[in-house]
């Protein structure tokens, strides 16, 4: 079997797919280069030379213009043919795991090659997979629908802690040289997720009656444990360069180092929060994503990401669209 190449569409390639379907992309030819795509797309997961897994903020994105995030849904559901993406908690919290194997010397726990970044095998056939639904965003598989007032509190909580972690984060650095601003990221990174502010962070979503932070911190802090990582070597263990360069705190602290050291000046927008996130996730498992064009300049030209996670990156500029469908053909 020929192997697959895994892709990582963007929500702006999704929604230009989906506009074209719909007809509200009044330039012609563009419309038709997103139509034309999307059927090579579908072409190539079908005939098994290409993979087009979920990632789960795919949905949720789409879910923010009403005009299309069904059609997006149906485009999602075409392509990744019930083929997935872990959740970013899951990718972290499994990356964490391995660190800590390492970091003590230990050999982690056999798994298949594919099962910290997929739910299942992408090099599968494409007919071995069943069609999945349409699950919400973060609640896993097999999770119960909530209710319209359900959904729209849990968005507003997500808006809010986006928000709360932006006002901390995301002021321009300007001390310390490179290798000092990046360090100093991943260790507040890392304090977000294990340390003091992640259980200060924790108990504040807790006294809202979300006990959600809290099961995730704890969970991760057992199972830490439970592999060795205690009292007497937590403190090194969170400074270590096993943790500290594991892919997804390296990728995430290092595009938020570049923007900040590098475009201090830019004004911050809602994605600058996500899209970090997102690369962290899927880069490190993928053979191609797409992304915007500030996300390409400060992993491919700032960072090198491309070479160093062997994934190729594309923009939505013209040029790299064209890149982009050729790769598409190409694949076999």
């Amino acid at each position: 079997m020929n192997r697959h190449t895994v892709i990582y569409l963007d929500t702006n390639y999704l929604s230009n797919m989906a506009k074209a379907q719909l007809g509200s992309i009044t330039d012609q030819v563009e419309c038709k280069f997103w139509l034309s795509l999307l059927e090579e797309l579908k072409d190539k997961v079908l005939s098994d030379a290409i993979a087009c897994p979920e990632f789960p903020f795919q949905r949720e994105e789409a879910s923010f213009d009403t005009r299309i995030d069904e059609a997006v849904g149906v485009i999602i559901d075409g392509l990744s043919r019930g083929l997935k993406f872990n959740t970013y908690k899951e990718i972290l919290d499994l990356q964490i795991e391995e660190a800590a194997y390492k970091f003590l010397g230990k050999d982690p726990p056999q798994r298949e090659i594919w099962a910290i970044g997929f739910t299942s095998n992408p090099q599968a056939s494409v007919r071995s997979r069943v069609q999945g639904g349409y699950p919400y965003p973060n609640w896993g598989v097999g999770a119960s629908p909530l209710s319209e007032n359900e959904i729209a509190e849990y968005r507003r909580q997500q808006k809010a802690r986006w928000a709360a972690y932006a006002e901390r984060t995301l002021e321009p650095y300007t001390r310390g040289n490179w290798d000092e601003t990046l360090r100093r990221d991943k260790l507040y990174f890392v304090d977000c997720i294990l340390g003091r502010q992640a259980r200060a962070d924790a108990e504040m979503s807790n006294s809202f009656g979300s006990s959600a932070d809290m099961k995730d911190l704890t969970d991760r802090l057992g199972r830490l444990h439970e592999i060795g990582i205690t009292g007497g070597n937590v403190s090194d263990f969170f400074q270590s360069d096993e943790l500290l360069n594991s892919p997804f705190i390296d990728i995430h602290s290092s595009i938020r180092t570049a923007a900040a050291k590098y475009f201090p000046k830019r004004r911050q927008r809602g994605s600058d929060l996500r899209d970090p996130v997102i690369l962290a996730s899927v880069l490190p498992y993928s053979d191609v994503v797409t992304t915007d064009r500030f996300m390409k300049h400060l992993a491919v030209a700032c960072l090198g990401l491309e070479k160093k996670y062997k994934c190729r990156i594309f923009s939505s500029s013209k040029e790299d669209r064209l890149e982009f469908q050729k790769k598409v053909k190409e694949s076999k």
